[in-house]
């Protein structure tokens, strides 16, 4: 079993060690029965009644909470909670309820958040994300931050066998995004969903790791999908 990923070459060592023990470089490990790696359509409901000729209009929304897509799953009664990443001038959203391990990102060290209660990277945990920055990786290989995350994702991807998907390209503001899914065979199987944002601009490149058991994964889309969206970095960074 395999725990969190912990560094910024996250992905080909994630899966060239996939059964070997947790390291300070990017390896998976796991522990049982809280593994950890280190990595809709809603009905419309029907209107309300009208029970008063002058309802009270609705309060707005706390700007530190925003609703979490769902994917069909019923989860009004949650919101994501902003929280500042000073260090890399970002952001990020989480359930009120998780546990965040900013780390030191600039240092080399890992992010971490997750659903259990955690103190530090060397916990268990199943369900949440981590992060990591390389700022050196794509100047050390003479090419642009894109084209080393192209590199790292499509080696990987390869190391990761015939369950792992497609990888899927795209832009976001002035960042280039990788991302692509594999499952990790364990005492408690998990999904694992990968995630690179390339800066061509300063060379550098998050990596950012999704998990969830294996179970769960259909269920929690919805907020996979709230969370990395709102993951925002620096673009100056």
């Amino acid at each position: 079993m395999r725990r969190h990923l912990s560094s910024s070459l996250l992905l080909i060592c994630t899966l060239t060690a996939l059964h070997s023990a947790r390291s300070t470089d990017i390896a998976i490990s796991n522990s049982s029965p809280a593994t950890a790696i280190s990595p809709a359509t809603r009905l419309s409901p029907s209107p309300a009644p009208t029970v008063s000729l002058s309802p009270k209009p609705a309060p707005s929304p706390s700007p530190l909470a925003s609703p979490i897509p769902t994917n069909g799953i019923a989860t009004n009664s949650l919101a994501l909670v902003t929280h500042d990443l000073p260090e890399i001038r970002g952001k990020i959203g989480l359930p009120k309820d998780w546990t965040l391990l900013p780390g030191k990102l600039l240092e080399g060290d890992v992010l971490l958040a997750t659903r259990e209660k955690i103190t530090s990277e060397n916990d268990p945990w199943t369900t949440g994300l981590s992060m990591t920055i390389d700022r050196n990786g794509a100047k050390d290989s003479g090419q642009k931050a894109s084209a080393y995350a192209l590199s790292l994702a499509t080696e990987a991807r390869e190391k990761a066998g015939d369950e792992a998907t497609p990888l899927k390209e795209s832009q976001a503001g002035g960042f280039h995004e990788i991302r692509f899914e594999f499952p990790i065979s364990a005492d408690q199987p998990l999904q694992v969903t990968e995630l690179l944002r390339a800066n061509d601009s300063t060379g550098t490149l998050a990596v950012i790791l999704w998990q969830t058991p294996k179970s769960e994964s259909p269920q929690l889309q919805g907020l996979r999908d709230a969370i990395l969206a709102g993951l925002t970095l620096d673009p100056n960074q």
